[in-house]
């Protein structure tokens, strides 16, 4: 089958995608490109997150894998099914392809990038592919992933492989967007976005009477079980040191208090290696569109403030503080 490519086009394509500023805008680049190949019917890209599952005592690990469409539709709370993709996924190659049809060509293909800070990426194709067809789709896969480990690098906590403060950035101006057009009517029952900074009690005591490298595991297994405690669509970043921002969608005031409040027992409960149990602060506040991003994210530092001041090891809702806290000098509290 004649491609009907030249060396100008897959210039083009070449420039296209190494022009992307970020790994959003790259992936949406990428699936544009494909959409526009004639023999290619339907594109999509997910991304696949691994968790491992081990018992105390237990040597051995269980896999749970965790799949989700890109982009994420934070403005959905029906997780889409995606077991079948997932039983169609050999993880140890890299192209997954269907059975061939009586004129030797394929109805999908898979194709795995691996290899970056973030989870394996996969890309979905749904068309009649021949072999030449897939050597060239394989090379934009190259290209792709290549920019894929670059983006990662930048975008990603390098310990925790967390997105990073730039991400964040980004993500809280998109979800604050979302809402410039929508007006909540009752806000303890509406469904809306939550933003929230976590932040590890006396953690300075850890890296000094443990030593830094027993911090960065108290670090890592945090941002490991905060994988495991939210749900698919909210958003979760590493904010800086031992302070950490999820951002969690489609939840009345309730019911994300009982989510960010089922996080902090679960960190309490936990018996950390070598250093034994900590404990977290977390400051709330609802995510509205009138706001400023960087706005809501000082109104949930100063509920974590308060939560340090209080007690620590506590949820504080910024909007449940009262004007004569909100007042008060939080600059002088003690944090660690």
């Amino acid at each position: 089958m004649n491609l009907n490519l030249t060396a100008q086009q897959i210039f083009s394509w070449t420039l296209q995608l190494s022009a992307q500023s970020d790994y959003q805008a790259l992936t949406h680049s990428f699936l544009n490109i494909l959409a526009e190949i004639p023999w290619i019917d339907n594109v999509a890209a997910y991304e696949i997150y691994t968790h491992e599952k081990r018992k105390p005592g237990e040597t051995s690990t269980a896999r749970e894998l965790l799949i989700r469409q890109f982009p994420l539709d934070f403005t959905r709370n029906d997780e889409e099914d995606h077991n079948n993709l997932l039983a169609e996924i050999d993880h140890t190659i890299d192209l997954n392809l269907s059975a061939q049809d009586e004129s030797g060509l394929y109805a999908w293909a898979i194709y795995s990038v691996r290899g970056s800070g973030g989870p394996e990426r996969a890309i979905h194709l749904e068309g009649a592919f021949d072999r030449d067809m897939l050597d060239l789709l394989g090379n934009l896969r190259g290209v792709y992933r290549n920019l894929v480990i670059l983006h990662d690098t930048k975008e990603r906590d390098m310990l925790t492989k967390l997105p990073n403060r730039q991400s964040l950035d980004a993500r809280l101006l998109q979800v604050c967007e979302h809402y410039s057009d929508y007006h909540v009517m009752d806000i303890a029952e509406e469904k809306s976005s939550w933003i929230a900074i976590l932040d590890i009690d006396h953690f300075k005591r850890v890296n000094d009477t443990f030593g830094h490298l027993y911090g960065d595991e108290v670090l890592l297994i945090f941002s490991q079980l905060m994988g495991k405690c939210f749900r698919y669509n909210d958003f979760l970043f590493r904010f800086g040191g031992e302070e950490f921002v999820v951002i969690l969608n489609l939840a009345g005031q309730e019911t994300a208090i009982e989510a960010f409040n089922r996080f902090r027992q679960a960190i309490a409960d936990y018996n950390f290696p070598t250093v034994g149990r900590v404990t977290v602060s977390i400051g709330v506040t609802r995510v509205d569109g009138v706001s400023m991003p960087t706005t809501q994210l000082d109104h949930a530092d100063k509920a974590l403030y308060y939560a340090k001041d209080n007690g620590r090891n506590r949820v504080v809702l910024y909007e449940d503080i009262s004007v004569v806290a909100q007042d008060n000098d939080l600059s002088e509290i003690e944090l660690f």
